[in-house]
């Protein structure tokens, strides 16, 4: 009864504190959501008969470096706010955003994590992989909003519902394109239509890509170009496994003086990502063997820690999407025991330690330590799934 007062309480502290953030962000709405800012400027440009592709032009209009990163047909959808005021924009968009916060946060309780009221889920909303929430929301990046889609998306997926599943997934991918990838779970399911609704899905967003190469194929190219551009951001802002491989060979070179090739780097980031994907695949072997109710629910949070862990360009607002399974993880029984320590650490956030000899590896953990945190969850999840096959296995070998 103790610990149940003590969750509400908990949890009513963080919608409180959420509130305050919101209410923060709106307030000193010239220092929070730069992307959007950008993005509502690229709108304005590009209705102006401009290109929102190009750096001096927005850096003329703006003052921001920043570039339009997104398809061609994303600007109409920002065209919608610049027949606001930017001020009444901002507080609009504000809004929505926090209103897909709390949508996916019912979503997440509802239908992924349990039903009950539960203060330590919304603590670790709040506080987790560096307060990704509030990074989110304090750039203005689309990034929740296609979150939201995503996890509708995997809703459907669990409910076997999967021309809705393709859907939502589609509209996720629609601005930066990387998370149509989640298509390959129609791969883990037994509906015998799976593969006609995977390259169904695929002819589509090809189809969506084409079009807009078609209509305004300069925009098009400027934008595959700025999207590329993107990947070179690493660090605390984009904690990345490509990323921190970079910052490692870097300060091999400082140390030693020894420069490795740039292919080597890559080599090594391939080699990582393959390792992560076959042992998840080869874990998805192991669990069909098990009779659970929670399969596919566990095959969607290991596709979300493969993602984290092998995009080349993990922003720090976008392990969002690992909040969820990262409290599926620390609630499974297995690690019932250390669950008050695997929050505490979960819920970490960056701190740098000035330690004479260990200054560089501090920088790279701390800047890291949501990567690490994802790599610990996804270790987590691995072992529980082969540990409970070993269980199984010893169950039927007792019989004889």
């Amino acid at each position: 009864m103790k610990s149940k007062i003590l969750s509400h309480i908990i949890g009513g502290l963080v919608i409180i504190y959420f509130a305050y953030c919101v209410y923060f962000l709106y307030t000193y709405r010239y220092k929070g959501q730069w992307d959007f800012q950008m993005q509502y400027s690229a709108a304005k440009i590009f209705s102006g008969g401009k290109n929102p592709y190009d750096v001096e032009t927005m850096k003329e209009q703006t003052g921001n470096p920043l570039w339009y990163a997104y398809p061609p047909a994303t600007l109409l959808l920002y065209r919608l706010f610049t027949f606001m005021s930017f001020d009444t924009a901002y507080g609009v968009y504000l809004l929505l955003k926090a209103a897909a916060i709390v949508g996916l946060v019912w979503l997440w309780q509802k239908k992924f994590i349990a039903k009950e009221f539960n203060g330590w889920f919304y603590l670790l909303c709040i506080l987790s992989f560096n307060g990704t929430v509030f990074l989110d929301m304090r750039s203005g990046n689309i990034n929740m909003f296609e979150q939201l889609m995503l996890w509708v998306g995997f809703y459907f997926f669990l409910e076997r519902r999967l021309v809705l599943f393709c859907l939502f997934i589609l509209l996720a991918g629609s601005f930066k394109m990387t998370p149509v990838v989640f298509l390959m779970l129609l791969l883990f399911t037994d509906n015998k239509r799976r593969v006609a609704y995977l390259f169904g899905s695929c002819i589509v967003f090809a189809c969506y890509m084409l079009i807009q190469f078609a209509i305004v194929p300069d925009f098009f190219h400027q934008f595959i170009a700025g999207a590329t551009k993107t990947l070179e951001e690493r660090g605390t802002v984009a904690p990345s496994t490509l990323g921190m491989t970079a910052d490692l060979f870097d300060l091999l070179a400082k140390t030693t003086g020894v420069t490795a090739p740039q292919i080597i780097l890559y080599v090594v980031y391939f080699v990582i990502a393959a390792a992560v994907i076959f042992l998840s695949v080869r874990a998805y072997f192991v669990l069909i063997r098990q009779k659970t109710a929670d399969r596919e629910k566990i095959v969607i949070f290991t596709a979300c820690l493969v993602y984290a862990l092998i995009h080349p360009r993990m922003k720090d607002y976008a392990y969002v999407l690992l909040i969820a399974p990262t409290f599926f993880i620390i609630c499974r029984t297995g690690f019932s025991n250390m669950f008050p320590f695997l929050l505490v650490f979960s819920i970490l956030s960056t701190v740098h330690i000035m330690l004479p000899g260990l200054i560089n590896i501090y920088a790279i953990m701390w800047s890291y330590w949501p990567l690490l945190i994802a790599y610990l969850m996804w270790g987590l999840n691995l072992f529980e799934i082969y540990n409970s096959d070993r269980q199984r296995v010893k169950a039927g070998e007792s019989h004889f």
